[in-house]
């Protein structure tokens, strides 16, 4: 009997089980490790989700994956961003990253272009507002940060019109679907399918805000 009431004992003080590496609760609680720390501590975590460039092979799909290097180039300057997102000691949620979520910032929901089907990506919240980021699990959380400004980029080099319509596409419509076909196209410099993508375009997707 002794036995039996230490061991609901030991059993009622043990410490809650860890969640799964690379779950959606072991991201909430690593955020919750940084979220209301102070600029410099904050600055240095965000500083560490760049994505080495192994994870970026295996993981980025093909015609994005030569964007590496602008990555990485530009990824110091979104730190600041991303810590000042992490300001707040307001809770934090996290889910998976899915298509046609529709909680999701545009350049999330574009984001997802970037990465295979069903890939277990994850976005957070703070206070219910976004950390525009999409985080990836290699061992320790990445983030694409600005990613999706640098597709935008390239889509606007060779259609500036057409990028402006492509910056409206989000989680949901018709837009959506043919925002991912331009962007492919314009990464894999294929101008015969960007432009008729981009005629499509035209006609899917609404007007750009003044």
């Amino acid at each position: 009997m002794r036995l039996s009431v230490l061991a609901v004992l030991i059993a009622c003080n043990a410490p809650p089980p860890r969640p799964a590496p690379g779950s959606a609760t072991d991201l909430a609680e690593y955020l919750r490790t940084i979220a209301g720390a102070d600029e410099t501590t904050r600055e240095h975590a965000v500083a560490g989700w760049l994505v080495p460039e192994a994870t970026w092979n295996r993981t980025i799909v093909p015609a994005w994956r030569g964007l590496y290097a602008e990555y990485t180039a530009q990824f110091a300057s979104r730190v600041p961003i991303a810590a000042a997102q992490l300001a707040s000691l307001d809770p934090v949620t996290t889910r998976r990253h899915w298509a046609g979520d529709p909680h999701l910032t545009l350049a999330e929901a574009r984001l997802r272009w970037a990465l295979p089907v069903q890939y277990p990506s994850m976005v957070a919240d703070v206070g219910g507002h976004p950390v525009d980021a999409v985080f990836i699990y290699d061992g320790s959380w990445r983030a694409l940060l600005g990613l999706d400004e640098l597709v935008l980029a390239h889509v606007r080099a060779l259609d500036a019109d057409c990028a402006a319509k492509v910056a409206l596409a989000g989680p949901l419509g018709k837009c959506t679907e043919i925002g991912f076909v331009v962007a492919d196209a314009a990464l894999r410099g294929n101008r015969a399918d960007l432009d008729r993508a981009c005629r499509m375009a035209a006609t899917m997707c609404g007007n750009p805000a003044p």
